[in-house]
């Protein structure tokens, strides 16, 4: 599959370039406050977005093509509608957790805006960056490369996936060289194997739900808003509740981040069976 391969690709070469530039940089500017695999999967990040400017020449795309095709005022009514609604979607699960004794209040717990500020702002700049690689640039090219079903597929399969690409062994930072990188990565990868399927299931529903509505609205606008107010939520809550591995529903939420698991999978199931019946399905029927 056409998409598959160029997203395959498009991952390993952000990888590589990482690895190369992660030494160099480190040695530089590096401390002892961030490890070295930081710097490698920071990097990759980086050159994860950084692709984009080639990817759009390359394709003869631009922001507008990828979804971003809103006036600021419009931008902002369609991403607040969206938020309101991630609140109320995830807020179901995390009102369950809660009244299930999965998630506990925290004895320190303190509502401050300074959570809320940095809650929100970490959802913004999470939601930006993954949903115009993710609902923007790789559903972009699965729809028109193959149709919008596997789009929806494709890209939630790869936002999943990403999820779990992280370092599972620390590197012992007194044996740096120029390779470690590589080793960083090669170990970033693995970690793929070992990933809890609830988790996987449950991040891949979510992009499903995600690439559905930027199918059904062509914009952005409101995948942004839902997943931004996702993080938001979710780092409300590990902030204020621990979590009780002593409930006997202990089982509902996974390892990842003790949030999502298999609760939010039929949750957000649910969800996505309701969307295609009520607003996808009506908008292909022909009118009589």
């Amino acid at each position: 599959m056409k998409a598959t391969i160029f997203f395959v690709f498009y991952f390993l070469t952000a990888s590589v370039l990482a690895a190369l530039i992660a030494y160099p940089l480190f040695l530089a500017f590096g401390t002892n406050e961030y490890r070295f695999e930081k710097w490698v999967t920071r990097a990759a990040l980086l050159f994860l977005i950084l692709g984009l400017i080639p990817c759009f020449k390359f394709f003869k795309l631009s922001l507008n093509a990828i979804g971003h095709d809103n006036t600021y005022s419009n931008f902002f009514k369609k991403t607040s509608f969206g938020f309101i609604s991630g609140l109320l979607i995830l807020g179901v699960v995390v009102f369950t957790l809660i009244v299930l004794d999965i998630r506990v209040l925290s004895e320190d717990a303190q509502f401050t805006w300074k959570l809320v500020s940095k809650a929100l702002l970490a959802g913004i700049v999470v939601a930006l960056i993954e949903e115009t690689l993710f609902r923007g640039l790789f559903f972009k090219l699965s729809q028109q490369w193959h149709n919008g079903f596997t789009a929806v597929v494709v890209s939630s399969f790869f936002y999943a996936i990403l999820h779990f690409i992280k370092p599972i062994e620390h590197i012992d930072q007194n044996l740096l060289y120029i390779g470690t990188g590589f080793e960083v990565i090669v170990n970033a990868f693995k970690a793929v194997a070992f990933m809890p399927l609830d988790d996987f299931l449950a991040l891949f529903v979510v992009g499903a739900f995600l690439a559905l509505v930027r199918l059904q609205t062509r914009t952005l606008a409101y995948c942004i808003g839902l997943h931004a107010s996702w993080v938001f939520l979710i780092k409300i809550t590990k902030e204020l509740t621990d979590h009780n591995s002593a409930s006997s529903w202990t089982y509902l939420t996974g390892q990842y981040d003790g949030i999502i698991g298999i609760l939010s999978f039929i949750w957000i199931s649910v969800i996505i069976f309701a969307y295609l019946i009520y607003v996808i399905k009506p908008k292909y029927q022909p009118h009589s």
